[in-house]
């Protein structure tokens, strides 16, 4: 089917209009507008190359388009409300440009405005783990650099500032790896320090038991 309208200002347009409706008050336990069947029916066994449901199309020509939408929907009603509902565990979705959630204005693949609830959230590394900084040749600093930079900038080294993280958010992988690599560091100086306390209480050791042998000698 196609539909053209003539040249001016028109109102509406509709190339499939359907409307299911129960006017009645008995119970209609099933109302479709459109329903789509694609592809081979159950007893069929020839191959189908590509089968769509639905197949979308919105252009422009050599005119413009203010607002155009593949797919709109403008309400959904009822107990429990699905503005899309998919049945198949096995089936993929493919989306190709940015989504937004809460915003029309994403600004990266997926963009939500909002919070998310998840039993698990696995990242893919774009930056190395901090294991090197166990090898021999890591230069780590000496615990009074990093006082003197806390002093002046009031924050770590190589972690962003309060005001960076308000105009710039987080990138979650990449501040991961770098606190990784911050209690790696402090792991570090922890060992350090416990490398000197045994020094000291050697030395204590050793210097009490030099001063209780000089008093038994005295006496």
């Amino acid at each position: 089917m196609v539909f053209r309208t003539l040249s001016g200002e028109q109102s509406k347009i509709r190339g499939v209009w359907s409307l299911s409706l129960n006017n009645k008050s008995g119970v209609l336990n099933e109302s479709i507008g459109v329903d789509v069947g694609s592809g081979n029916e159950s007893s069929g066994t020839g191959i189908v190359k590509s089968a769509y449901g639905i197949n979308i199309d919105v252009q422009a020509g050599n005119g413009t388009i203010d607002n155009g939408y593949g797919v709109f929907i403008r309400r959904v009603q009822g107990a429990n409300t699905y503005g899309v509902y998919q049945q198949g565990i096995a089936s993929k979705n493919y989306f190709e440009g940015s989504i937004g959630i809460g915003t029309t204005n994403p600004d990266m693949e997926l963009t939500v405005k909002g919070k998310i609830h998840a039993e698990e959230v696995k990242i893919d590394l774009s930056v190395p783990a901090p294991d090197y900084v166990f090898k021999d040749d890591y230069n780590l600093r000496n615990i009074e650099e990093v006082e003197e930079f806390i002093k002046e900038n009031n924050h770590l080294p190589e972690i962003p500032s309060a005001k960076e993280f308000e105009q710039n958010g987080v990138m979650q992988a990449e501040m991961d790896m770098n606190l990784l690599k911050k209690i790696e560091e402090l792991t570090l100086y922890t060992i350090q320090q416990q490398k000197e306390i045994t020094e000291l209480k050697i030395l204590i050791k050793n210097l009490l038991e030099k001063d209780k042998k000089k008093l038994i000698s005295n006496h």
